[in-house]
């Protein structure tokens, strides 16, 4: 017995040089992530015009690598690649974008995976944007003697413009805006149909207030741009007189709101 125990003794202390070198199995750490920073320098663009930048820091540093820019328009869930930049040495970076379609939207930074970090998603960024358009391409609510059709004032030829239809007398028409334009530019003025002796206005009003009313003649020209934030409903009331038996028309010429849809 004393013999096998020494001999079962000596075996485990030769075994066990043989078990501490057997190499680990246990799981890697996980590598760390990017942290991406990012700010906008507008909440409110124009389509077109403005120009949106978006600052931030990646960290850990990774100099001279891209960032990319993302966003996605609307209720849409997927995010669109819309453009890069470098880190630069202390981290920063500096991405822009033009938008151009009216409507809110949101824009993030992503720092790809690289160097065993994994990758970086800035938070999203929310920035509504508007855009010009015709008014007449929106849909019309009530009206009285008017039409769609391009207006020749001043021997300049205005496309998509409201325009009485039977002269000498007045007209009226109104559209629903939703209180989501900022503006509304147009040109108000008699057509070059109308005689020399032609006189009339247009009152533009936002729900009952009446934001503007020029007094037209012949060879009048009125350029405006006026104030409709906050505005449900608009309305134009064109009125025409003559001192002698001829014609009058009146013109709104090219009309365009500023808005976000």
């Amino acid at each position: 017995m004393n013999r096998f125990t020494a001999f079962t003794a000596a075996a485990a202390l030769a075994i066990a040089p043989l078990a501490l070198a057997t190499p680990s199995t246990a799981a890697p750490a996980k590598a760390g992530s990017y942290t991406v920073t990012a700010k906008v320098n507008k909440t409110m663009a124009i389509g077109k015009e403005t120009t949106i930048k978006v600052k931030g820091r990646v960290t850990p540093k990774a100099a001279g690598q891209k960032v990319i820019l993302q966003q996605r328009v609307g209720n849409k869930k997927s995010w669109k690649a819309t453009g890069d930049a470098k880190i630069k040495s202390n981290g920063t970076y500096k991405l822009t974008d033009v938008p151009s379609t009216a409507g809110k939207r949101q824009y993030r930074v992503v720092k790809p995976a690289s160097n065993g970090i994994r990758k970086g998603v800035s938070k999203a960024l929310d920035v509504e944007v508007y855009s010009w358009s015709p008014l007449t391409a929106r849909p019309v609510g009530p009206l009285q003697n008017v039409e769609f059709n391009g207006a020749t004032i001043a021997t300049d030829y205005y496309s998509a413009s409201i325009v009485t239809v039977t002269p000498n007398v007045n007209g009226s028409i109104e559209y629903t805006l939703g209180r989501k334009c900022l503006q509304l530019r147009a040109t108000y003025a008699l057509t070059d149909q109308s005689a020399s002796t032609a006189s009339g206005a247009v009152a533009v009003s936002a729900d009952g207030v009446v934001l503007a009313n020029p007094s037209l003649n012949v060879g009048t020209v009125v350029q405006q741009t006026l104030d409709i934030e906050d505005a449900f409903r608009i309305r134009f009331d064109l009125a025409t007189a003559v001192t002698s038996p001829s014609v009058a028309y009146t013109a709104i010429g090219s009309p365009e709101v500023l808005c976000t849809a």
